[in-house]
């Protein structure tokens, strides 16, 4: 049987003390290292910043030199210089630029009634085709009588007419187009029908005959002004001719004469 301690109402309970507090092994305390400082952020780059820049600025330079090139390419280059040719170098030499050929241009007017100096100029025309009817006259005035002729007449071939700057005017009727367009209007130099012709430019001088006709009217011609003076020679016949065109005459005329052929 077990026994017990001695309760407090027990006459021999001694009190007891209380034990000591119990006894702690204190160790030594590991020091912790401070916490770190905190650091400000770092600071973006601004790359994009710098991008836009470059890109403007590669604009900026594109637009100035596309400016350069634009008046360098209008702007004429100034002349090229040559240095003086030494010793026995010869100085080169540009050779002369080609003259570009002058495309004629030909006086020319129509039927009507003209001042000569004021709507004409005097010289030398012709109508380079035949026209029926046509009736042409020089004039020393314009009164509309036979005393203002100087000369004229009707013809249905090419004529030719010398206007003098003497004269007043020049009268036209159905005779087409005159014009100081002088050049060949034959096919051929040796054989030829009516009308007035140039002698050396529309035909050849030499011996000439015609096929013949009832009112044939011919004349060498030494003008072509239209008067007695311009005519060298000159006949009227029914049957056909033989003719000599000398090479000092200026022209020859033919009326109703057919075809003259050169011998």
């Amino acid at each position: 049987m077990q026994n017990n301690p001695p309760g407090p109402n027990d006459p021999t309970y001694i009190p007891q003390p209380p034990p000591p507090p119990p006894q702690y092994t204190q160790y030594p305390q590991t020091p912790y290292p401070p916490p770190p400082m905190m650091q400000p952020p770092p600071k973006k780059r601004r790359t994009w910043l710098w991008i836009i820049v470059g890109i403007v600025a590669l604009i900026i330079f594109y637009q100035i030199g596309q400016a350069a090139f634009s008046q360098t390419s209008t702007s004429t280059p100034p002349a090229a210089t040559q240095a003086p040719a030494t010793g026995n170098t010869p100085a080169a030499t540009q050779p002369p630029a080609p003259k570009p050929t002058p495309t004629p241009s030909f006086a020319h007017f129509g039927d009507g009634t003209y001042q000569v100096g004021k709507d004409i100029k005097a010289g030398t025309y012709r109508t380079r085709t035949g026209s029926p009817g046509c009736y042409y006259a020089r004039l020393k005035g314009f009164g509309g009588s036979v005393d203002d002729i100087i000369a004229n007449d009707n013809t249905d071939a090419p004529a030719v007419v010398t206007i003098k700057a003497s004269d007043k005017g020049f009268e036209s009727q159905n005779c087409g187009t005159w014009t100081r367009d002088l050049s060949q209007i034959t096919a051929s130099k040796t054989s030829f029908d009516d009308g007035i012709f140039i002698v050396g430019t529309d035909i050849k001088p030499g011996t000439y005959k015609d096929t013949g006709g009832d009112s044939c009217y011919y004349a060498r011609l030494r003008g072509f002004g239209g008067t007695i003076d311009d005519i060298i020679a000159n006949n009227n016949v029914s049957a056909p001719t033989i003719v000599t065109i000398s090479s000092s005459d200026k022209g020859f005329q033919s009326k109703g004469c057919g075809t003259w052929t050169k011998q």
